[in-house]
């Protein structure tokens, strides 16, 4: 018996709608005008529970619908748009949440835009359609949650021009979004992207069949809508993925009498144009595209940080290494101005070779990530103190950061690992962010709710984070192993007050009794490496610590050893730490 060709998606969905009147006050827009009513046209995937706050809502990207997950009937060739990530079992859990999308204001797809009939006519709206916003189609979307009955969002996410939207949810309603997951998105787009989309619009009201947008009782613009989404297309693809799925070669259907070179990304390119002439309306391109530019969250507030101030829910945001539509640095924008205010935010980004359209379509790390990013399961049942970094694993070393570090502080751990470290110190009232680069490792930060950064402290060091952001940083058996520890240490000592700084000490007895009877470099349980595996590419003793610190005036409020042997303990009380020190513990300020 052959297995059903969608046995893996969430199942037959159907897709619904209502309409809200407003007879007398209309429904108010950002720009000033009001809509008499506002159609919205959604699908909903699991089941509310009875407190109405186990939401997932999904906001959509610039042109896809609300078909997100499933299929409508078995035949259907193609699922919803992120079935992948949506459904039993899935990233976004369907058996544990009540999952909702809908189609975007101004949208041809079933809620109202252009396209639909104005009430007040009996026409489409075409050319009288008023002026919308990425505020206003959360505003639509908060109406639709509450006529559902949702009393809260567990989680607001989006990618792209979803982003937009989930940043605006958790703006405009801090205390209805609980999570908010920004995929592949920035707080405003960059001068290029801004340069493909008015060249987009331009060439679908130039089109001879516009008509200044009143166009639905003769010809629509084909051509232009169908050149607008070729252009917009390319900006979705990253070069590579190009490379490889149009390699350059000679063309088959070569007709330089209209300039055609016959290759296969001219074909593709034409494909993609009539495709979406076919499922979408120009008047809504023009009006969804301009409400995308003039999104600029720090133009509109005065500053990202003033936007942000009102979000109460913790945030997860991701970019995509090869996406140009949103890079990476843009994306990290958002980072760095919750950080600047103290709001609880984890960021990452993901190896893609697809470019935006990543988000979409290589889901594998994506699901893991909002997964554990979700998945309370996770937090409610790993218990603090537990699985801690090698360095504080006994009891005693452990009790002495907490001391060092008072209640109420706010901390930076470089190479925080698995987390645990800042969970646990979160029993003392104490906050704190992580930084990480491996993935792994950033998951399972994700999985009991610790904010993580992914960073290479080698490619970037902290040259985002601002001036006295912390009141302390924790940077824990990794000074050996970056490339300039000297500057490292100076911009810790930029961001914080204090740093707590510990190192496996190599002028051990061991190591030197090692290095001394066989002449190989040393292997134990704070060396746990062989010479061509080894992380550790600074090899320095405590004196070297020490002299280091006296040279560049950096002030050592406290230093303590961490000893496991006897012998290393009778060393350090005879006044030999250089050569009784196991591991270190250095808390340093500047002088």
């Amino acid at each position: 018996m052959n297995e059903h060709p969608h046995s893996k998606s969430y199942g037959p969905v159907v897709p619904q709608s209502h309409t809200f009147s407003f007879p007398e006050e209309g429904f108010p827009l950002e720009c000033g005008k009001t809509l008499p009513e506002v159609t919205i046209r959604f699908e909903s995937y699991g089941t509310l529970n009875a407190a109405g706050d186990n939401v997932v809502w999904i906001c959509s990207p610039l042109t896809a619908d609300a078909h997100v997950a499933g299929y409508y009937t078995p035949e259907d060739k193609k699922v919803g748009w992120w079935d992948a990530l949506i459904g039993k079992g899935k990233a976004i859990d369907t058996d544990r949440f009540f999952v909702v999308c809908s189609n975007i204001l101004g949208g041809c797809q079933g809620t109202t835009g252009p396209k639909s009939i104005d009430p007040r006519t009996g026409k489409p709206y075409g050319s009288s359609f008023p002026e919308i916003t990425i505020g206003d189609m959360v505003a639509a979307q908060k109406l639709l949650a509450d006529h559902l009955g949702v009393q809260k969002l567990y989680a607001v996410v989006g990618g792209s021009m979803g982003g937009f939207q989930a940043m605006k949810w958790a703006i405009y309603y801090p205390g209805f979004v609980d999570r908010c997951v920004i995929i592949a998105s920035s707080p405003r787009f960059s001068s290029q992207a801004l340069g493909f989309e008015i060249i987009g619009r331009s060439v679908i009201q130039q089109d001879p069949h516009f008509n200044g947008g009143d166009y639905y009782e003769t010809q629509v613009p084909e051509t232009g809508l169908a050149n607008a989404r070729k252009l917009a297309h390319l900006t979705y693809l990253s070069p590579e993925s190009m490379e490889k799925k149009f390699p350059r070669e000679s063309g088959t259907g070569i007709d330089p009498e209209h300039f055609k070179l016959g290759i296969p990304l001219e074909s593709y390119l034409d494909y993609q144009g009539k495709k979406f002439v076919e499922r979408f309306d120009a008047n809504s391109y023009l009006h969804i595209t301009y409400a995308t530019d003039t999104f600029d969250l720090a133009t509109e507030y005065g500053s990202l940080e003033k936007a942000f101030e009102p979000i109460q829910a913790e945030v997860l945001n991701i970019s995509l290494s090869t996406d140009w539509l949103f890079p990476p640095q843009d994306s990290l924008k958002i980072t760095y101005a919750l950080l600047n205010i103290n709001k609880k935010v984890s960021s990452l980004e993901l190896d893609s070779k697809l470019g935006h359209d990543g988000f979409l379509i290589e889901v594998g790390s994506l699901g893991k990530a909002v997964g554990q990013f979700l998945d309370t399961k996770t937090r409610k049942d790993s218990s603090p103190g537990t699985g801690l970094l090698p360095a504080f694993s006994d009891n005693r070393s452990f009790d002495l950061l907490e001391k060092m570090i008072p209640a109420g502080s706010r901390i930076l751990d470089l190479g925080c690992g698995n987390g645990r470290l800042i969970e646990t110190l979160q029993t003392k009232g104490i906050t704190g962010v992580g930084v990480e680069k491996n993935f792994k490792s950033i998951l399972e930060c994700l999985g009991i709710g610790v904010p993580v950064i992914q960073r290479d402290l080698d490619e970037s060091g902290l040259s985002h984070f601002e001036d006295a952001g912390f009141d302390y940083v924790v940077f824990n058996r990794t000074l050996q192993e970056v490339r300039e520890p000297l500057s490292l240490i100076h911009e810790i000592l930029r961001v914080a007050e204090r740093a707590i700084i510990t190192f496996p000490n190599f002028g051990h007895w061991s190591v030197r009794a090692a290095l001394c009877w066989y002449g190989r470099m040393p292997k134990s349980d704070e060396l746990p490496y062989e010479w061509y595996n080894t992380p550790n590419i600074h090899l320095f003793t405590l004196q070297d610590f020490l002299r280091m610190c006296e040279s560049e005036k950096i002030k050592i409020d406290k230093l303590v050893v961490v000893n496991e042997k006897p012998l290393s303990r009778f060393l350090t009380a005879l006044g030999k730490k250089n050569l009784g020190a196991e591991q270190v513990v250095a808390l340093v300020s500047k002088h």
